[in-house]
């Protein structure tokens, strides 16, 4: 009987310190966001007053209007029409360029990753760990060339630079996932098809492709938002024409504007969330089968 009584001690404490880790960890991941929501809704004095409002108490969708219309408010607020106007045009390179981030990692990564797969040549380990090895390299030790590299090519300040520079940088990670992927799957049908006389570029298109559905939705969502919040290379190859490194506009040196800047943010989360929302099923099947098992 002690025994028992043991061993339900110990699991009532264990299920004890679960759920206090779990609700720690939602309000240090939740507080953040909550807070930037009230503060979108409220204008600057009722942002200053102490102590503070935890809800609204004069509920505005000026900040959002600044944000979404570029034109700066009148209830506190500061900044230039120009700054405010470039949010929505950002929003939108920001979308351009993730999305052909994604086309491109899934194109150039899913057939790199299945002939890594499929294919056991010389050197193919070697290759593999090589493509591996760059994604530790800091964005940092790379700038200098790539920005001589890009201004060659005359792409510097235009979004085709973010495209080459995200895709080079996502790829070792799509091509990781998806060959652990790939190697999940059966190759019986796969060979069939190559008997009745298929290509193995068809064999992939029509067969293999089908199959890894989850795990390139899962590296389309995962690049998405890689190439989505990236800021350091969109600070320094372009003149801020994406949407993270515009969001510097809301500061100057004398004070910052929390309030449009919170809404400003707010936007930028939306596209991303919902993204990770539509796909998730798809995300942790294809994490799960995927990189997991490898």
């Amino acid at each position: 009987m002690p025994s028992n009584f043991g061993v339900l001690g110990a699991t009532v404490a264990r299920k004890t310190v679960t759920y206090i880790a779990f609700f720690c960890l939602l309000f240090w991941v939740g507080f953040p966001v909550y807070y930037m929501l009230i503060t979108s809704f409220m204008d600057s004095p009722e942002l200053g007053v102490k102590p503070p409002h935890w809800i609204p108490q004069e509920p505005t969708i000026e900040n959002y209007r600044e944000v979404v219309i570029g034109e700066t408010g009148q209830r506190g607020s500061y900044g230039s029409t120009t700054e405010f106007s470039r949010m929505m045009p950002a929003l939108l390179n920001s979308t351009f360029v993730s999305v052909a981030v994604v086309l491109s990692n899934l194109l150039i990564g899913g057939m790199a990753a299945y002939g890594f797969s499929r294919f056991d040549f010389r050197l193919s380990r070697f290759a593999y760990l090589g493509i591996l090895m760059t994604r530790v390299l800091p964005a940092l030790s790379l700038i200098v060339p790539l920005f001589i590299i890009l201004r060659k090519l005359k792409l510097i300040n235009t979004l085709w630079a973010l495209i080459f520079t995200y895709t080079i940088f996502i790829l070792p990670l799509t091509i990781w996932i998806l060959r652990e992927y790939f190697d999940t799957l059966a190759r019986d049908i796969e060979e069939m098809a190559l008997i009745d006389g298929a290509t193995r570029l068809q064999a992939f298109r029509l067969v293999v492709a089908p199959l890894a559905v989850p795990g390139l939705i899962a590296v389309g969502v995962m690049s998405f938002m890689e190439a989505w919040s990236e800021f350091f290379f969109a600070l320094t190859l372009t003149n801020s024409l994406t949407y993270p490194p515009l969001l510097m506009s809301f500061r100057n040196l004398a004070q910052v504007n929390w309030n449009a800047l919170a809404a400003a943010t707010t936007v930028g989360v939306l596209p991303p969330v919902i993204v990770a929302f539509v796909f998730q099923r798809y995300l942790v099947r294809g994490l799960s089968e995927g990189a997991v098992k490898g």
